[in-house]
């Protein structure tokens, strides 16, 4: 009997070099599965970090952030064999907008690493990813 068949895998990743291995680890899920593979890279919410500036443009500052995040993600990724389905850059709370891109793509596995450091600055988001993903989870431990 054959196992479970995923069909769209979402690959969470900051853009810190150990990231290659969670991008690795995916890559050979989507392989075994004939899956689409995608990658989503979630940027901090501006919003939350000037709320005490007003007069700062922060639609403006938030297109530039995203702007730079996506041509770091263009070359982090440039190094990859395996073609990427969709290639996401969003800010926000990072649970919900895995959840939303979960949803929006029909996702049925998400990775991510796990490391102290990116963590704590989510405070507890891989159990809240745990909690509120409505998907797989493969979470791929990184040194720290």
């Amino acid at each position: 009997m054959e196992g479970h068949h995923y069909q769209h895998i979402l690959v969470a990743i900051d853009l810190a070099e150990d990231n290659r291995k969670v991008i690795d680890k995916a890559i050979d899920r989507a392989k075994a599965n004939q899956a689409k593979l995608s990658i989503i890279h979630v940027d901090v919410d501006l919003k939350d970090l000037y709320t005490e500036m007003i007069d700062i443009d922060i639609d403006n500052v938030q297109n530039q952030v995203i702007e730079e995040s996506m041509g770091k993600l263009e070359e982090f990724l440039a190094q990859i064999e395996f073609p990427i389905n969709k290639k996401l850059v969003v800010c926000g709370d990072l649970c919900e907008r895995i959840c939303q891109a979960v949803e929006n793509y029909e996702v049925d596995l998400m990775v991510c690493g796990h490391r102290q450091s990116f963590w704590s600055l989510l405070t507890s988001s891989a159990r809240q990813l745990m909690n509120t993903v409505p998907c797989d989870l493969l979470v791929v431990p990184l040194d720290k």
